[in-house]
């Protein structure tokens, strides 16, 4: 399915409405009891006629949820001693991946400055609201620099020693940590030349 998110700005009534209904939907999935499977058609069905509807992209999603699924591993391995881990097992994956989907969704259709709209009218600590708008902002750029650092440890590391390649990628992950650091006294700084107090 072809990514067209909406360019258009929310109100932030909508888009609080949205995250309120998201966030029911999240819950009611993580508190239905195992084993009621036909009642979870119910959102399956009506996620896959939004995601239709709005053309939520197969392959971010399906990124998302291999981080997810290999927490929810970690988390089933400590279930190995339930009776009914089988059960159990389905039901944690079936979760997460509805609330991810969910989530995802929420994410394409509203762009993240009505999101934080609407977490402001919902009555959010403006010190959340502000930490999410920094997180969206300067993700890109971190990502970015990471990209590089890998390309140039790539180009670097010639050997097909694992150990080498553990090392090189321990110090490329301490190095973006220190230009992240870096990055961010900058930011600061700056934000304080410009009046910035806090968040209000």
């Amino acid at each position: 399915m072809a990514a067209h998110p909406p360019t258009n700005p929310v109100p932030p009534g909508r888009a609080a409405f949205r995250l309120l209904l998201t966030f029911l939907a999240v819950t009611a999935v993580a508190l239905w009891p195992p084993g009621g499977w036909p009642w979870q058609s119910a959102p399956v069905t009506a996620l896959l006629l939004l995601s239709c509807r709005y053309r939520l992209r197969v392959r971010p999603v399906l990124r998302r949820a291999l981080v997810v699924w290999s927490f929810a591993a970690l988390v089933a391995v400590g279930l190995l001693v339930q009776p009914d881990w089988p059960l159990r097992v389905a039901n944690l994956f079936l979760k997460a991946s509805l609330s991810l989907w969910a989530l995802s969704l929420l994410v394409h259709v509203t762009p993240l400055a009505d999101l934080i709209g609407g977490l402001r009218r919902l009555g959010v600590p403006p010190i959340w609201c502000g930490t999410i708008a920094f997180w969206g902002r300067y993700y890109a750029v971190v990502n970015g620099e990471w990209r590089r650092l890998q390309l140039a440890r790539r180009a670097r590391t010639l050997t097909r020693s694992r150990a080498v390649r553990f090392r090189s990628l321990a110090n490329t992950l301490g190095l973006l940590f220190i230009r992240s650091y870096e990055r961010a006294e900058k930011v600061h700084r700056a934000m304080q030349a410009r009046g910035y107090r806090g968040f209000s």
